[in-house]
């Protein structure tokens, strides 16, 4: 019998015609529950719309869908083009539909797969979540011709490759100076806006061959002089962009060149603010809602206007998701609401139980219960959601509608009544954003990665800081640098450095750990003598390439599994052992029992004289209400400690926060606490460089980088897991101009922060009030002798 398993690990190996495959986003590539929709913006040029076009899908699926009842149908502006049951259990099938002729336009298309899954034998709630269809990345996409005519102007149909990343390979010959290397990292930062990258991927070393991604040239005409088909573009008189065609054997080269380094910043400029935003208005609109729905505080926002449209459904389970993109200095605290105004009904004979439940990036936020068995049509039914629970940047919302029946018990899935609506949701739906308290939480990864907050703070030029600007170091800082670009919608101009430098200047330092200075490392909370030990058994290891290179591999198992494609470590950088991350002692359970010691004289542990003590000992009213009075006493004044030292905090410098150390992560983001964003230090470091640049790929992927914040987050980069540290408490960075309504919001969210301190004015006031009361009746009425 063959081995299953082994058969699992196997590669999957593209072997049809090379479609243009779908950029990755933040949902990835799974089609999960009853219903599913997953949509990818596709630029595509004049020629590539000429001429027969098809849609190709690779997935696989549970085993529990029930294909005579589910099926995978696929829309391109809106247009069904066709449709399959689901019916892939075992291996990757793979199938293509025709799309009709004009369907395509020159610009963004809008392409979706939709999903209707149904379980085979289960008819309960639990069981719709074991419902699945995985879209293989690297063999969907549309069966066009390649872009001849790509120009300056229509960058954004760069192909990306088998895990929807764009490659970037900036050509170099041999090692860069500082300068250069910093315009280069500028020139990526600028493709990467120009492109739309969700997920850039970037190299440095030869031309990149075949017909995905873009080679980078970047210099003086003397710098790039010698560099394969350069000559092409003429002479160079001032700033210069030009795009070489791609060739058999090499993807299409891209030039940033002028005769002077004031030349060059300028052409990094205009690469910057290039591009084409055209195409059909499905596609415009899908290739902007790609970065969420931006809000700035006090709108209204329709179902219709996040991407939702009306629905009605027949299952048990309807989920909805949208993402709404929060201000990066937006403060997340209880001082106001969001409400949801819902639209819709619910047809009779629900169960009790039926409920919506709504989840904000992961946490439950609310819930309504469906509660009339007659069904119910509501046009506007209020639902709270509370500002602690979102983020700066994007936040996911889902509205769950769960919608159990009496009928779900027999589970007869062929029945006429299963498909019978059991509830609608209306696209007039809208989400009311209250006015929002406008400044910076600090620390909070969450602001890095919505607008790379710290590194642009006004009257000073951020640091890039490479202590071994080795190739994979470089790797790894110009995705960084590529994947805060697209945060801020900006280049950030970073200056190169080897060392970091005080303020002013903020520091992003991009390192392995053995090169990172134990001063950076104290400063972020971290304790550099823990992560040596913790990462001593991985410092040596060498990468070594995979199935799809060192950037990852693909595999049914990790398709079943639901991995993004680049999360998964090369063979050889595997941890040969986990080491412990402080010296403390063992675990119990591992460690042989201690021999028992003597007991001292007394009354056995079970005796009834013991019993008996201990009654006595509890029930004794003299002794009691002693130890109760003392053990609250100690609880206020620890409380009142508390208090001062929150209220107080803000006023003094604090020592850095230490932050746990988790031995199996293969890179550490971690960011430094303080009162000002303009001085602060970020740092990412990784074992060694190999597995630095292995894990910021993963890093940067939209599926892990939208889930970070806190003060540290930890990647193990073979599955993408990120293990979070919040801190004990955040300091508020003003933004913005003061002004007396942003103060109040600023206020009460740093008191909803603080509740300690709240909770001490409140005491302080009642008290104050208490005296001047009695002070006041004291002086009136009348003595009584």
């Amino acid at each position: 019998m063959p081995d299953e398993t082994a058969a699992d690990a196997r590669p999957v190996q593209a072997t049809i015609v090379a479609a243009r495959r779908f950029p990755a986003g933040t949902r990835g590539y799974r089609l999960a529950g009853e219903e599913a929709e997953l949509r990818f913006p596709v630029y595509l040029t004049e020629a590539q719309v000429r001429g027969p076009a098809r849609l190709r899908v690779s997935y696989i699926s549970a085993i529990s869908v029930a294909p005579e009842s589910s099926e995978l149908a696929g829309l391109v502006n809106g247009v069904k083009v066709g449709w399959t049951r689901i019916q892939a259990p075992g291996a990757v099938k793979v199938v293509e539909f025709a799309l009709p002729d004009g369907v395509l336009k020159a610009g963004y298309n809008a392409v979706a797969f939709t999903a209707r899954q149904r379980h085979r034998v289960d008819c309960s709630l639990a069981a719709t979540y074991e419902l699945w269809t995985q879209i293989d990345p690297s063999r969907s996409g549309l069966v066009v011709p390649p872009a001849a005519d790509l120009d300056l102007r229509t960058l954004a149909a760069l192909e990306p490759d088998e895990s929807g990343a764009l490659p970037v390979g900036v050509v170099l010959g041999e090692k860069p100076s500082l300068q250069r290397l910093e315009r280069m990292i500028g020139a990526v930062q600028a493709l990467a806006l120009v492109g739309r990258l969700a997920r850039p991927a970037v190299s440095f070393g030869p031309p990149l061959p075949g017909r995905t991604g873009v080679s980078l040239v970047v210099g003086t005409p003397a710098e790039i002089r010698g560099v394969e088909g350069v000559e092409e573009i003429g002479p160079v008189t001032g700033p210069r962009l030009a795009l070489l065609a791609p060739r058999t054997n090499r993807a299409p080269v891209l030039v940033v060149t002028g005769p002077t380094d004031a030349d060059l910043r300028q052409a990094i400029a205009d690469l910057a603010a290039s591009g084409d935003r055209s195409g059909t208005k499905l596609g415009a609109e899908l290739a902007r809602l790609t970065r969420g729905y931006e809000v700035t505080g006090g709108e209204s926002v329709t179902l219709e206007q996040l991407g939702g449209a009306t629905r009605e459904f027949d299952g048990r389970l309807l989920r909805i998701g949208f993402e709404i993109r929060f201000p990066a200095d937006f403060v997340p605290a209880d001082y106001g609401k969001v409400m949801l105004h819902l639209a819709g009904g619910y047809a009779a004979g629900l169960d009790p139980s039926a409920q919506i439940v709504i989840d904000i990036n992961g946490r439950n936020a609310a819930s309504l219960a469906l509660p009339h068995t007659r069904g119910e049509v509501f046009d506007d039914s209020t639902i709270p959601l509370p500002l602690s629970l979102w983020r700066p940047g994007l936040n996911r919302v889902d509205v769950s509608a769960q919608l159990p029946t009496a009928s779900d018990k027999v589970c007869d899935t062929l029945a006429q009544g299963a498909r019978q609506a059991r509830f609608l949701i209306l696209d007039k739906a809208r989400l009311e954003i209250p006015a929002l308290a406008r400044a910076v939480r600090n620390p909070d990864l969450a602001v890095l990665k919505a607008g790379a907050g710290p590194l642009l703070a006004p009257g000073s030029r951020p640091r890039l800081v490479l202590p071994t600007p080795d190739r994979d170091s470089a790797d790894a800082a110009a995705m960084i640098a590529a994947r805060l670009a697209i945060a801020a919608g900006r280049v950030v101009d970073f200056e190169l450095t080897t060392q970091v430098r005080p303020p002013p200047g903020a520091n992003l330092v991009v390192a392995p750990a053995r090169a990172v200075p134990p001063t950076v490392i104290e400063a972020v909370g971290l304790d550099p003598d823990a992560i040596r030990r913790a990462w001593e058994g991985r410092a040596e290891t060498v990468a070594t390439p995979g199935a799809f290179g060192a950037e990852g591999v693909l595999t049914l198992d990790r398709l079943r599994r639901n991995l993004p494609m680049r999360c998964a470590l090369p063979p050889s950088s595997a941890p040969v052992r986990v080491a412990s991350a402080s010296p403390a002692p063992a675990p119990a359970p591992a460690a042989p029992p201690p021999p028992a010691r003597p007991a001292a004289p007394g009354p056995e542990a079970g005796s009834e004289e013991e019993i008996i003590a201990r009654w006595d000992e509890t029930m004794r009213s003299s002794r009691f209400v002693p130890a109760v009075l003392a053990n609250g006493l100690g609880q206020v004044m620890d409380w009142t400690g508390r208090a001062k030292d929150a209220a107080l905090g803000w006023a003094r410098e604090r020592p850095p926060e230490d932050v746990p150390m988790n031995p199996r992560a293969s890179l550490i983001l971690a960011e430094s606490a303080g009162a000002d964003l303009g001085g602060g230090t970020v740092l990412v470091t990784s074992p060694n460089a190999s597995m630095l640049k292995a894990s910021v790929s993963c890093l940067v992927d939209p599926v892990v980088w939208t889930r970070l914040t806190g003060r540290a987050a930890f990647l193990d980069a073979s599955d993408g897991s990120l293990s979070l540290v919040e801190p004990d408490r955040v300091d508020l960075v003003e933004t913005h101009v003061r002004s007396l309504a942003n103060l109040r919001l600023v206020a009460a969210a740093w008191l909803s922060l603080n509740p300690m301190v709240y909770v001490g004015l409140t005491l302080t006031m009642a008290l104050c009030l208490g005296l001047a009361t009695t002070s006041l009746v004291r002086r009136l009425g009348r003595r009584n002798a």
